[in-house]
């Protein structure tokens, strides 16, 4: 599906009126000893994880985990898969620069707060992202694009994985971004029996890493645009791509990091402290 443009809005600094912001009670701390960072899970309950208590806290429930002394060091928390395993990305105390590794963590069951499984030779120099893509996690690299983000090419990280740590052969509807050559972005939705949908953006959607995108639960998709390399750069936005084929967009004000884009049609955003920003029912 070729679509319609953006509506044109001026940008400026604020907030859309549009969007409903909750301030989060997480506290936004991370240093060269520990950090705390945050994910949703596929239910839309945020959980954060605080790498010098080894603790996974639900933020709804208050229920914590206890995760395993083997993800010591400097960890955070990447996202949340099927069946709420948690995937966790880092390094142990007393690294010397070597690749960093992720571990899957059930956060359920009677392996809750066990690694269950973990891969190494991620890249350790802060150059790439961890995505999530319809089969599991994925790492794609920074500063470029090509023909399409993530490379076709690009293998997955880790399959996702059940709470036994086995592979789970589930498989989610997932993004990805095209750029034709034209300054132009075609955002591409694939569900899980393989068909797509396409929105065509006049504008180049791409930074120095691949946007933060997800799939939304009505057949549409999010996509937040920042540039962190520029301090000139425009104020975020939200790109809202609708399964009718339109594109709205958000301005997001001073929120200009991405924490986690939710299939529900919320966000997680940071500038001195984590925000919920609903959307309005598409």
């Amino acid at each position: 599906m070729t679509t319609s443009t953006p509506s044109t809005t001026t940008i400026v600094a604020a907030i859309d009126l549009r969007v409903v912001a909750m301030p989060l009670a997480i506290e936004a701390r991370c240093s060269e000893t520990d950090c705390v960072s945050l994910a949703v899970t596929r239910g839309g309950e945020v959980i954060s994880f605080d790498s010098a208590t080894r603790l996974l806290t639900f933020t709804d429930s208050g229920r914590t985990v206890a995760v395993d002394p083997s993800v010591s060091g400097l960890w955070s928390l990447v996202l949340v898969g099927p069946e709420d395993v948690a995937y966790v990305m880092g390094v142990p105390y007393g690294w010397t620069g070597e690749a960093v590794e992720l571990v899957a963590i059930p956060t359920s069951g009677a392996n809750a707060g066990k690694e269950v499984a973990r891969v190494g030779g991620l890249d350790p120099s802060g150059d790439s992202n961890l995505i999530a893509t319809s089969k599991g996690v994925m790492q794609v690299g920074c500063c470029g694009f090509g023909e399409r983000s993530p490379a076709v090419d690009t293998p997955l990280t880790m399959a996702w994985v059940t709470s036994a740590g086995e592979p789970s052969g589930v498989v989610l509807p997932e993004v990805h971004l095209e750029y034709p050559g034209d300054d132009s972005t075609i955002v591409v939705r694939t569900d899980v029996n393989g068909s797509e949908e396409r929105w065509t953006v006049p504008s180049m959607l791409a930074g120095r890493d691949m946007p933060p995108v997800v799939a939304t639960d009505d057949g549409g998709a999010l996509l937040w645009m920042y540039d962190v390399m520029f301090a000139d750069a425009p104020p975020p936005l939200l790109y809202d791509f609708l399964p009718d084929g339109t594109v709205d967009t958000f301005q997001l004000g001073r929120y200009q990091y991405a924490a986690a884009l939710h299939s529900s049609r919320f966000v997680i955003a940071f500038n001195n402290g984590y925000v919920k920003l609903t959307l309005p029912e598409s």
